[in-house]
């Protein structure tokens, strides 16, 4: 491996959505473990949680906020259908990453509590230009992490995997945004860096030209480069501001689709963003 690409700990986020085929990157992961760096593994459950609802005859309900945040509704029922299927994948992911000799440890809130997050009991949805509100919501906003799990599973030589659930201050299951957890996971370990995987290739100053990808940005541009984000790629940049504010080295939002995609994340083929840029960031 490049010595120029190791870093010491790291946090990746991998999406579930149709089109993020997660086996580059845990064939990539499993070989970086094993070259003794200590990485966080933080998934998201979107495409698993479609299709159980779908086959529990329950359809998923999506929102618009008035910012433009797109939010997937979680009701009681529609929780007990995330946690399941959140489990479902975090196994799966585990069973691949055995098979490549790494031995992983899915971080549940039921086992231990990582992520804590304020519960948002009610959703604003923009809808026909008017304002609805949907109650009775299971969804919550991180508002702290306790890196200890981690810790102690990097210790035991296992690779720590997040899903996109923290607990209330009761102790209640909430489903919360995965980029962002990310974020809160990547500031309370100190990560050298946070690289955020989708099936586009970064910020793109044309939505249909994957040519046009941003390579560099700072918080001093940030303006710019809000104004370039639309639809998910919206709370990807609010994740990366809150770990940059957070003190994580780097931020990048790279493309999953990719052979070993946090090499080549790492080698600038992603949007690289920084507190304050400089040649060396990427």
């Amino acid at each position: 491996m490049n010595e120029l690409l190791k870093v010491k700990s790291g946090v990746v986020k991998i999406g579930g959505a149709i089109g993020n085929d997660p086996s580059n990157l845990l064939e990539e992961l499993a070989e970086r473990v094993r070259h003794g760096e200590r990485w966080v593994l933080v998934h998201g459950a979107s495409g698993p949680m479609d299709a159980m609802c779908r086959s529990c005859g329950v359809e998923p309900l999506y929102v618009m906020s008035p910012s433009g945040y797109r939010s997937r509704f979680v009701g009681a029922k529609e929780l007990e259908l995330f946690e399941a299927a959140c489990h479902n994948f975090s196994k799966e992911l585990s069973l691949k990453l055995g098979k490549s000799g790494v031995g992983s440890l899915p971080i549940y809130p039921s086992q231990a509590v990582t992520a804590k997050a304020t519960r948002k009991d009610s959703l604003r949805s923009m809808e026909n230009g008017k304002i609805r509100i949907l109650r009775g919501n299971y969804s919550g906003t991180v508002c702290g992490f306790d890196p200890r799990p981690v810790h102690d599973a990097w210790k035991k030589g296992l690779l720590p995997m997040l899903p996109p659930l923290a607990s209330d201050e009761s102790g209640c299951s909430l489903n919360v945004d995965g980029d962002r957890m990310a974020a809160a996971a990547a500031s309370a370990v100190q990560a050298d860096a946070l690289i955020i995987l989708s099936n586009v290739p970064g910020i793109l100053r044309d939505v249909n030209n994957p040519s046009s990808r941003v390579k560099t940005g700072d918080l001093s541009g940030w303006g710019e480069l809000e104004a370039l984000a639309a639809g998910n790629m919206k709370r990807k940049l609010l994740a990366a501001r809150e770990a940059l504010e957070g003190n994580v080295g780097k931020v990048i939002l790279a493309d999953s689709r990719l052979d070993n995609p946090i090499s080549k994340a790492l080698e600038g083929e992603g949007t690289t963003l920084c507190r304050a840029f400089t040649a060396v960031a990427g």
